[in-house]
């Protein structure tokens, strides 16, 4: 897996600027799907390494 914090485009076309943010959209569905299941008590013996 890899990691990038800041991007930066340059006049970037309108494609480019709705996949970012589709991408954006499933990034946040998917922190709300695991924060439901962690609620709901789905995990156990469960160590947090690095958030």
């Amino acid at each position: 897996m890899s990691q990038t914090e800041y991007i930066t485009i340059k006049k970037a076309s309108r494609k480019v600027l709705d996949r970012l943010r589709q991408i954006g959209i499933e990034k946040a569905q998917r922190l709300q799907k695991t924060q439901e299941r962690w609620e709901a008590g789905e995990y156990s013996n469960v160590e947090i390494v690095q958030l």
